[in-house]
């Protein structure tokens, strides 16, 4: 007998299915936790803060479950259009779904800025909080007493449930998940019980490619840089080809991306191209090419150019 079945008199629990936002700071851990829950690679992940730009569904399915997360981008006051175009992203991403799961790390000295309680008092479906990176060195955390000590006490009312977890070490998630699956509905699959992911081979090749400018470009860099896969052609019984632009703002930046004798782009294309032959389970050639598109975080044209949304400019 398996944990999901019933015991024997006992009614089977009735199949529940919806939608779960990620919600957080940037470097929350959002995108670990969502790789962790589906069992695979799907979101680019790095130290840095602000990796996840578009949102991207990861689906955990079970015998009487499905829970689809949506990995928002990190919460924060924007300053350019870029960063207006990812807040607008977070703020799209929490209407219709079923609940929220707002994460935390436990140690941010500052887990609950002014916007960020801006946003929890205007959600109206279910909250859970949960404080995540509680490791080997804080395993013995707990999540009430951590609220205590950093939680406005007028926002606990909020969250329906506070659990401390790990994404890392998966500690805690069995857990979050069965908590979550009772905010759902009752219903059927969203999506195929089969399906890790609502978004195509494309796109992920495209976020492994960034991921990796992350990991391998350091200070403001990475956050200059865009990319967009050009061709993506799979072929039968041969390496795989995939073609990408990586775009920045400044000629000095194209030279520091390429690196001397194009070492870096070069690292840079042998680790994503890794990532992405694991997603494709098939042999790829990776073409990776620099161009530079002035200024484009703060131009809409751009910003539409590369897939984004920019909202109405205030008066």
């Amino acid at each position: 007998m398996s944990a999901d079945d019933p015991v024997p008199g006992q009614k089977k629990p009735p199949f529940r299915s919806g939608f779960v936002a990620l919600l957080g700071k940037p470097n929350a851990g959002k995108s670990t936790l969502l790789n962790a829950l589906v069992g695979t690679k799907l979101a680019a992940v790095s130290a840095l803060p602000q990796t996840t730009r578009e949102r991207c569904a990861g689906i955990y399915s079970d015998d009487h479950r499905q829970v689809v997360f949506l990995d928002l981008p990190g919460l924060t006051e924007p300053d350019d259009r870029l960063n207006e175009c990812l807040r607008a992203n977070v703020m799209e991403g929490l209407e219709g779904v079923d609940a929220v799961l707002h994460l935390v790390d436990v140690a941010d000295p500052d887990p609950f800025p002014a916007p960020m309680l801006e946003v929890i008092r205007r959600v109206r479906m279910p909250i859970v909080l949960a404080v995540n990176k509680v490791d080997a060195k804080r395993a013995k955390t707990n999540a009430g007493a951590w609220a205590g000590e950093n939680m406005p006490p007028e926002l606990r009312a909020c969250y329906k449930r506070l659990l401390a977890i790990s994404a890392v070490e998966r500690r805690g998630t069995g857990e979050l998940i069965d908590v979550l699956t009772e905010l759902l509905p009752e219903g059927e699959p969203l999506y195929d019980p089969e399906n890790l992911t609502d978004r195509d081979l494309r796109f992920l090749s495209q976020e492994m490619i960034r991921e990796k400018l992350f990991l391998h470009l350091h200070e403001e860099i990475p956050y200059a840089t865009v990319v967009q896969v050009e061709e993506f052609e799979e072929r039968s019984g041969e390496k795989w080809f995939i073609s990408a632009m990586i775009y920045v703002e400044r000629e000095s930046q194209k030279g520091i991306v390429i690196g001397r004798g194009g070492e870096t782009l070069k690292k840079i294309s042998t680790a994503a191209r890794g990532e992405i032959e694991r997603l494709c389970e098939a042999p790829v050639f990776l073409e990776l090419r620099v161009k530079v598109k002035e200024k484009w975080r703060r131009n809409d044209g751009a910003l539409r150019q590369f897939g984004f949304k920019p909202p109405k400019k205030r008066r």
